[in-house]
């Protein structure tokens, strides 16, 4: 469970797994955030994440959208080579365009169009969201891969969360009601009320299980969606690019980016299958049914 859950919003916690194995997170409303200090550039979270929500947007802004782990990094760069024309990768990574962990300053100095990324939920996200009706492209993936990729995600080495509990240990708490972002279920479930109260919002969803089957086919889609142009050749060249294989080299081989290797692992589909057990894949099959019935999200569960 996490400690001092009586603290104020913007304060940093310790969320525990079964056996006391810890993971340093940020509250903030609906969002409990897996964060640490260094990885921001400013010194007050509350008052930061208060900021975002009188954040200034502009027409041209897009917001990326999606739970952790389930591919962000990858549709962010095929978004912004989309956007700016070009098939080369952005000069920085895509946290320096994170709403929850780069100053307003760093984030109003980014070139037009913004491709703004973030974890958070809705009800933290800038106001005039809704008033601009700025597009928003959602990221949904197998939440099983997603608790595997999450794993390994805290655990790896040059990871700055140091986890040392066992998958069986990461699956209980990912489960709970104290892992960062409130459950994936929570944030699954909140997003898609969000959604449907909002229905003015442009929006496209994204299945990570199709972007790796037919790449291709949904990079035309959001390309469509974000009103980009483009001959069938560059397309192909995109998905060339921001193929795995290439994109962990060509993001992971230069210095300003190299910090952030241990963010590119497999990126498989159904990498799951080699780590849950049974017994496991049956409990959070359970627990699948029972948060996420009636969900209008197309999961490719059974993948």
């Amino acid at each position: 469970m996490a400690e001092e859950t009586d603290k104020p919003v913007g304060e940093y916690l310790e969320a525990r797994d079964k056996n006391g194995n810890s993971i340093s997170v940020l509250r903030y409303g609906e969002d409990v955030m897996p964060v640490m200090k260094e990885m921001l550039d400013f010194g007050d979270p509350q008052e930061h994440l208060s900021q975002l929500r009188e954040m200034e947007l502009r027409d041209d802004d897009i917001m990326l959208c999606a739970p952790v782990k389930a591919g962000t990094h990858w549709v962010w760069e095929i978004m912004t080579m989309l956007t700016r024309g070009t098939t080369e990768y952005a000069s920085g990574p895509k946290e320096d365009a994170m709403l929850e962990f780069r100053s307003l300053e760093k984030l109003d100095a980014l070139p037009s169009p913004r491709i703004l990324n973030t974890h958070l939920r809705f009800s933290n996200l800038p106001k005039k969201l809704v008033d601009k009706r700025c597009k928003i492209v959602f990221v949904v993936r197998n939440p099983k891969d997603i608790a595997v990729s999450f794993y390994n995600h805290m655990s790896a080495k040059g990871s700055a969360f140091a986890y040392r509990g066992s998958f069986d240990d990461f699956l209980s708490l990912f489960m709970s009601e104290v892992v960062p972002h409130n459950t994936w279920s929570q944030y699954m479930r909140g997003w898609e009320t969000d959604l449907d109260t909002n229905p003015d919002i442009p929006r496209h969803i994204i299945y990570y299980e199709d972007l790796k089957q037919n790449p291709v086919q949904e990079v035309k889609k959001l390309a469509s969606y974000l009103n980009v142009t483009c001959t069938d050749s560059f397309v192909q060249d995109v998905v060339d690019k921001c193929s795995f294989v290439n994109l962990k080299k060509g993001k992971t081989g230069r210095s300003d980016t190299m910090m952030w290797h241990f963010l590119y692992r497999k990126g498989e589909v159904g990498g799951w299958k080699q780590w849950f057990t049974v017994a496991q894949s049956e409990m959070f099959d359970e627990y699948f049914r029972k948060e996420m019935e009636g969900s209008k999200f197309k999961f490719k569960y059974t993948i």
